[in-house]
């Protein structure tokens, strides 16, 4: 049982439509309004790719939730995790629209069992999205896209986590 204090994102329901994320170490949580979650890892790249397309054409925030699944992943087997499905879903996606993208990095084995990933792995994780967005796209499109931390973290790393150029922010209770 864990006994620090600890945040455990809720976007586990897919009709979310705000998050409530916390950008910086010290300030006070904001929303993403008028979010569509669309999940990656529950259906084939195609259908991802047509309800992000739609998405994009919508006023709504796209939020692609990227979940390497109940088992944690070396890094080099996240990385071609991350790669397949991600070049995928952003097929035919412009840059122009990738900039109003929001990347949710969920693992599930942190959020269901409760284990949290230390900050190092999320930094590789972080950095190898950030990474391949500038392979598929260029260095500043890649940095405008907003990819941000929904698993489980203690407090009292919340702040290194934060200080990484690649950890946009963590998603965290409402």
């Amino acid at each position: 049982m864990l006994k620090k204090r600890n945040f455990v994102p809720e976007l586990a329901r897919l009709d979310t439509d705000e998050l409530t994320v916390k950008y910086l170490a010290g300030e006070e949580p904001t929303t993403i309004a008028n979010c569509q979650v669309i999940p990656m890892l529950d259906q084939p790249s195609r259908d991802v790719n047509r309800l992000l397309q739609v998405a994009l054409q919508s006023d709504r925030v796209p939020v692609l939730k990227l979940d390497e699944g109940d088992l944690r992943l070396t890094p080099v087997d996240f990385a071609n995790e991350v790669s397949r499905h991600l070049a995928n879903a952003l097929q035919g996606v412009v840059k122009a629209d990738v900039s109003r993208l929001v990347i949710v990095y969920s693992p599930s084995w942190a959020a269901e069992c409760r284990l949290p990933a230390d900050a190092q792995r999320i930094r590789i994780s972080h950095r190898q999205i950030r990474d391949l967005l500038q392979i598929l796209y260029d260095r500043d499109t890649a940095s405008q896209v907003r990819i941000i931390y929904g698993g489980f973290v203690f407090e009292n790393e919340m702040v290194d986590v934060l200080r990484d150029i690649n950890v946009d922010g963590i998603l965290i209770n409402k």
